[in-house]
């Protein structure tokens, strides 16, 4: 039986034999390199490993036996760079078990849509997700797109939108989508806003999200005011197809803000009542601010720091990873605990997980304490299969 993985800031990861991979299509799967022999440690407890702020264990849960069967062959097809045949057999999974609330099998289809860069059936999945878990479901990664600079010139050129007490259809609005357009820098007062027309917000929404695509620096006073008016017009208003402007508003500038988990609330509210797919979280690279002078909060977004200090391997490993995994063993030569981060990684191919493995059996053997970070579901379930818990801990970051 194969198991699935929760996130849990108490529980450890169960230590479980490896197992072969049992592939029911043709055509059949290779045989893994086999790992280094070596009689290796378990992974040290949580109690013990230096865990760094976001961090969260990666722990199983037993999902049937059917269920396990199907995330190995999808896992194992995905490991031979048969994707088509990894997303068919999830998918016959979940329509076939409409009655079986497994989450598994739907995370493993979500990481795979993303690999695949397919929006469309991981918006349409989510909102499936939606119905069936009640909660909200995996957030769509864009990819991320270099900053847009702003020159020295810009800077000094700021443009104060008044809106009044009233967002409406009006000639500010309609200033601030054509400043969304242009090189100035917008500084907008929505702190009088009492009432809210949907076609303002429709204008200041699309307003918005153009500078925030465009990477343009805004300062936003009041955004507090207008969020709780935004809230009251939903709940007495928003739900015809017509108020979803208000609520793209809201979206908007839980975007700016930065606050995902608010986000994630609507997102679950929005898909109940209108049955469509929520718009996706999309991560904030550019510095987007607030006039600092005001009482409200700064709408501040930065690039992502990492400070952890981690190994960190990229693309498809295989083969000809093989310096790679020499220059890991050199990094951890003088290391106790051994982080490597595989949040770049797409793929470990089949043939090379034993070697990589066999990486891992050495360091353990050596007395260091291996973490693996934020490999994506498909890799974990790989990892799972061949019993990577046995000498090695993984971690994800906290999604809130």
């Amino acid at each position: 039986m194969l198991s699935f993985f929760r996130k849990s800031k108490q529980e450890e990861p169960a230590a479980a034999k490896p197992v072969n991979a049992a592939v029911t299509a043709n055509p059949k799967a290779p045989e893994p390199a086999p790992p280094v022999a070596a009689e290796a440690a378990a992974p040290p407890p949580a109690s013990t490993t230096q865990m760094q702020d976001g961090d969260e264990l990666v722990v199983f849960e037993s999902i049937s036996a059917e269920a396990g069967s199907i995330v190995e062959e999808a896992a194992v097809y995905y490991a031979n760079n048969m994707a088509e045949q990894a997303v068919a057999a999830l998918s016959q999974y979940i329509q076939d078990h409409p009655g079986k609330k497994e989450m598994q099998p739907w995370l493993m289809l979500f990481d795979l849509y993303q690999l695949k860069n397919n929006s469309q059936a991981f918006n349409e999945l989510s909102m499936q997700f939606v119905v069936k878990f009640e909660r909200s479901a995996p957030i769509w990664k864009m990819p991320a797109a270099a900053p847009v600079p702003v020159k020295k010139a810009d800077t000094a050129r700021t443009d104060l939108i008044s809106l009044g007490n009233r967002l409406a259809d009006s000639e500010q609005m309609e200033k601030l989508c054509q400043m969304a357009k242009g090189s100035s820098i917008a500084r907008v007062n929505v702190g009088d806003i009492t009432e809210v027309e949907l076609g303002g917000c429709k204008l200041m929404q699309e307003g918005l999200h153009s500078c925030r695509k465009k990477g343009k620096s805004i300062q936003i006073e009041g955004v507090e005011r207008l969020i709780e008016t935004l809230k009251k017009k939903i709940a007495t208003e928003g739900q015809g197809d017509e108020d979803r402007q208000a609520w793209l508003l809201l979206f908007e500038l839980y975007q700016w803000l930065g606050r995902e988990a608010e986000y994630e609330d609507l997102a679950i509210e929005y898909a109940v009542t209108f049955e469509i797919s929520p718009p996706a979280w999309e991560a904030m690279k550019a510095p987007l601010t607030m006039d600092k002078g005001k009482s409200q909060p700064a709408l501040a977004v930065t690039p992502e720091k990492t400070s952890d200090e981690s190994f960190a391997l990229s693309g498809v490993i295989s083969e000809s990873s093989q310096s790679r995994l020499d220059e890991l063993i050199s990094y951890a030569a003088d290391k106790q605990e051994v982080r490597i981060n595989l949040s770049e990684v797409t793929r470990v191919d089949f043939v090379a997980v034993g070697t990589f493995m066999g990486a891992l059996i050495n360091l353990t053997q050596a007395g260091k304490k291996v973490l693996i970070l934020e490999a994506n579901e498909m890799v974990q379930a790989l990892f799972h299969m061949m019993g990577i818990q046995e000498f090695a801990t993984l971690i994800r970051k906290k999604s809130r």
